[in-house]
């Protein structure tokens, strides 16, 4: 491992940034190596019903509290509010409304929240970099500025959630569109909420010094937390494997690759100010989204974008798609085919029954007055 330190020159603080020398757990393989041992079916679906005054648009979601989860918490797009729900009846029990006048107010222009606990909740405003400390009652308790002063940004929704620990925030980051991303850039930075300032950045993985990555799909990693034993696990778009970092410190990656989908390839830096050609190829190749931690069944999930053989334009991408499970050892125990365009993994939650997808089709096309999630659970696939 190779440490580089640097000196930010606002806050006079060291900051660790780890360029990652991770041992190779898994030779490239294809899944079809592996035995399948799950598969992902659905058994159940909850529905909430919505009023006339609301949509079921939003960029994540949540349930609350983590480890024994009894309450759905949906953050509305519009940014004006909380509906929670109970998850046992999927009634709606209470809602948080956000003040925008008056000395405790926060900017209508909020898109994403986050709940560490009902009086802690972080609301984020992107364009700013901004994030508001609110309570149960809506009102701001805090503000923090989180602007990164190389070139890159932070941007937390459903498929890049933030998590918070020990006094810090993590929080998913990417490096400017405006330049080439490689290995000495991040895709996760710790916020000391006491301190108010930066801390380690989690770099990239090498597969990004292989040349241009493009401005969209491929550059914005996922990571996700092991709360059973304190490990960060990080996945990349372009990337087959994930990365671990244990609480000892120690770095390993694991394949994790889709059956379905080949070695990936940068793509050409002709396509740089072409987004129709760049979103083209990474469609025919395809590429790895969102990255959840089962703590019940001591499972992960990885989302998998796998290639299309004829793309039309942006909304073909998700038409080929699938779950890869790992157990607790990162080995792959199953995949199954999943409905992109059905489903939204960004949308998405764990409880003790399972992985919950959001219903897309159910409320675009048949009923608008509820949203639903169906349950998917595991079963035993072993031949």
């Amino acid at each position: 491992m190779i440490k580089n330190f640097i000196v930010q020159s606002e806050s006079i603080v060291f900051v660790f940034i780890f360029v990652f020398t991770f041992s190779c757990q898994n030779s490239y393989q294809n899944t079809e190596d592996n035995v399948v041992k799950y598969e992902l079916e659905i058994t159940n679906q909850l529905t909430f019903k919505l009023d006339n005054t609301k949509t079921a648009y939003t960029r994540g979601i949540q349930v609350y509290p983590t480890d024994a989860p009894q309450y759905l918490l949906f953050f509305h797009s519009n940014g004006t509010y909380i509906s929670i729900y109970d998850l046992e009846s999927q009634e709606l029990v209470n809602e948080i409304h956000f003040d925008f006048e008056g000395p405790r107010s926060v900017p209508k222009s909020i898109h994403y929240g986050y709940t560490h606990n009902m009086d802690s909740i972080f609301l984020f405003d992107p364009l700013p970099q901004q994030i508001y400390l609110v309570d149960s009652a809506g009102n701001k308790i805090d503000q923090f500025g989180i602007q990164l002063e190389d070139m890159h940004y932070t941007y937390p929704d459903g498929t890049h959630p933030p998590y918070f620990n020990k006094g810090t925030l993590f929080l998913p980051s990417y490096p400017s569109p405006m330049e080439n991303a490689t290995s000495l850039d991040y895709g996760l930075v710790e916020f000391d909420i006491n301190r108010k300032a930066f801390g380690t950045r989690y770099n990239l993985s090498e597969k990004y010094d292989d040349g241009f990555w493009d401005k969209h799909s491929y550059r914005k990693a996922i990571s996700t937390f092991n709360e059973d034993n304190n490990s960060i696990i990080m996945s990349f778009p372009n990337d087959e494997y994930i990365y671990v970092l244990d609480a000892q410190g120690n770095k390993s990656k694991y394949f994790a690759g889709s059956s379905e989908m080949k070695t990936l390839k940068p793509l050409s830096d002709e396509v740089y100010n072409d987004d129709e050609k760049s979103f083209r190829l990474q469609a025919e190749q395809g590429f790895y989204s969102g990255l959840k931690y089962d703590r019940w069944r001591k499972v992960y999930y990885r989302f998998a974008y796998n290639p299309i053989d004829k793309f039309a334009d942006r909304s073909t991408i998700g038409k080929n798609a699938s779950i890869i499970i790992l157990n607790k050892d990162f080995e792959i125990v199953g995949e199954s085919p999943i409905n992109a365009k059905k489903y939204s993994f960004g949308i998405s939650f764990i409880n003790q029954e399972g992985l919950h997808l959001f219903n897309n089709n159910q409320y675009e096309k048949e009923d608008d007055s509820q949203f639903s999630f169906d349950l998917f659970k595991l079963k035993n696939a072993t031949p």
